[in-house]
């Protein structure tokens, strides 16, 4: 879906100035392009139901905050990686707000952190 909107974003511009995009950027538009009105349809579509879930099963548990690790473990030596985005995906995939703090060290002197998810608004009825 990101690959998708970044395609259609960038459309009137990279048809122009395709060689000037670096080689990462414009494979990401290459198989944004690829993507049809429909399945970028039903992605958004597949967002809005998550969030829906989610939020419903926030407001059963009486809740507004999710806290969860920010990452499978500390982050990656050097600068080159901030590290797995796999615990902040369902969040970011939900469209819903999310930041992380850092949490202490690990063995090796890393950071760890933990994610804050909020529920910013109930919907009717909670």
């Amino acid at each position: 879906m990101v690959f998708a909107e970044f395609a259609r974003e960038h459309s009137v511009i990279y048809a122009v100035h395709a060689p000037l995009y670096r080689k990462r950027t414009a494979e990401i538009i290459e198989i944004g392009k690829k993507v049809s009105d429909q399945e970028l349809a039903s992605a958004r579509t597949n967002c809005s139901a998550l969030r829906q879930e989610l939020e419903t099963t926030m407001a059963r548990a009486g809740i507004d905050l999710w806290v969860t690790p920010s990452a499978l473990g500390p982050a990656p030596e050097g600068i080159h990686a901030t590290g797995d985005p796999n615990m902040n995906l369902p969040w970011t995939h939900a469209g819903m707000p999310a930041i992380t703090l850092p949490a202490g060290k690990a063995q090796n002197g890393l950071p760890l952190g933990l994610q804050f998810v909020l529920l910013l608004a109930r919907t009717s009825g909670s």
